[in-house]
């Protein structure tokens, strides 16, 4: 049995990020029951030319520069965590590997290790676990200067590093020493962690993305009105939740569900890049719409007016590792799913959800999504859903813990 802990998270994205975040979502659930502390991945001074408009990042000047007012609190509906910012860094991404990447590199990680020690003597932590969420570049474990040590050095892989092009130029090594380093391996697909395991010679545990179900149960359980981008809307909506991303998007399958089902209205409610819009001719499709960046907490209502939910992901070597967070946003929220068959883990929801392997079988099977979405159906997804929380991940993780402070190989 574990004592009692805090947890440390430092993850690739940012407390603030407002759409689905799996360190976040880790973060939120975990805060329940135990002091969190969402280490921020360091500003670096190149974020000073694009961000300096930004008012949230101009009201972090004095965490940045002086090391003052690091924490704030980071308030969801029923839950809170405690932000902790620290200073600014420097850019280094764009050398070479060798000595000066490698130096300056370790300054950067000091930054890291200074706003750890002083949230240890500030808030008088015991003991506490570190969860680095895909950012193996910048400290990737604790240091062995900094006591007390935590109960474990967790690292998480989330997407096939090598195919993110601005973080595999540095991330590829860091992730190879990450996961060789860290007490607790996890990735969040088979695809990563059969790699991972073969490459390190390591059990690499299976942790994968889960729902905030008691947030995504209320497109169900509650009369919730339409968004206000629905509200003069007539037409059958199908929906993708989640970043437009050029790398995972199959661009010209979404123009084939555009055009075969002209009387319906598309919706794509996220981040996007208008300039990926122009380029794949998107951006002028009368019945293809995207909506921005949406809080998490606003997301069942657009799934509750929507008849159903698309995963129009390309097959290939990013997509292969990934098990896709909505997934189980969708299920929860009871709304019949359509995919592409992008990877062994989507592939595990067949039944669940309609896997096709070709773009006339994902329009045969949006069709028949709008037609079967019975009340069995839909009890099979919320029950699939409720098993896959990110409590019981938690459960999972803390299990693995224990197992590693008692002495047990992990």
């Amino acid at each position: 049995m574990l004592p009692e802990y805090d947890v440390f998270m430092f993850g690739l994205t940012r407390s603030e990020f407002s759409l689905s975040s799996v360190s976040v979502a880790w973060a939120k659930e975990w805060a329940k029951t135990n002091r969190v502390f969402y280490i921020d991945r360091p500003y670096s001074l190149r974020d000073m030319l694009t961000k300096i408009d930004d008012a949230s990042f101009r009201d972090k000047f004095s965490a940045l520069f002086l090391g003052e007012n690091i924490y704030r609190e980071i308030k969801f509906p029923t839950v809170s965590f405690t932000q902790v910012t620290p200073r600014i860094t420097l850019p280094i991404n764009f050398l070479p590997e060798g000595n000066l990447y490698n130096y300056l590199n370790q300054l950067n990680n000091k930054v890291i290790e200074e706003v750890i020690k002083k949230v240890i003597k500030d808030y008088d932590v015991k003991n506490y676990i570190f969860f680095n969420s895909f950012c193996p570049v910048t400290s990737p474990i604790i240091s062995k200067k900094i006591q007390p040590q935590p109960l474990a050095n967790i690292y998480q892989s989330l997407d096939e590093i090598s195919q993110e092009r601005y973080i595999a130029r540095h991330g590829i090594n860091a992730e190879y020493n990450a996961m060789r380093l860290c007490d607790i391996a996890i990735g969040t697909s088979t695809g990563l962690c059969d790699r991972h395991a073969r490459e390190n010679n390591r059990e690499v545990h299976l942790l994968a993305n889960a729902a905030d179900f008691d947030v995504f149960e209320n497109a169900i359980n509650k009369d919730l009105p339409k968004p206000a981008e629905f509200e003069s809307v007539t037409k059958p909506i199908i929906l993708y939740t989640g970043h437009y991303s050029d790398l995972r998007m199959d661009h010209e399958l979404v123009k084939r569900i555009t055009k075969a089902f002209s009387d319906a209205d598309v919706y794509f409610v996220g981040t996007y890049e208008k300039k990926d819009l122009i380029n794949h001719g998107l951006h002028t499709i009368p019945n293809l719409y995207f909506v921005g960046s949406k809080p998490i907490e606003s997301l069942p209502a657009f799934l509750k007016h929507a008849k159903v939910a698309i995963i129009p992901y390309e097959t290939n070597e990013l997509t292969k590792g990934i098990y896709p967070l909505k997934i189980n946003e969708y299920l929860a929220s009871g709304i019949p799913c359509v995919s592409t068959s992008f990877s062994n883990d989507i592939r595990s929801f067949e039944g669940l959800i309609y896997i096709s392997n070709s773009h006339d079988e994902f329009i045969e099977n949006i069709q028949k999504a709008m037609e079967e979405n019975t009340a069995d159906k839909l009890s099979e997804r919320i029950a699939h859903a409720r098993e896959n929380s990110w409590r019981t991940r938690i459960q999972k993780l803390e299990s693995i813990i224990a197992s590693f402070v008692a002495g047990e190989k992990v």
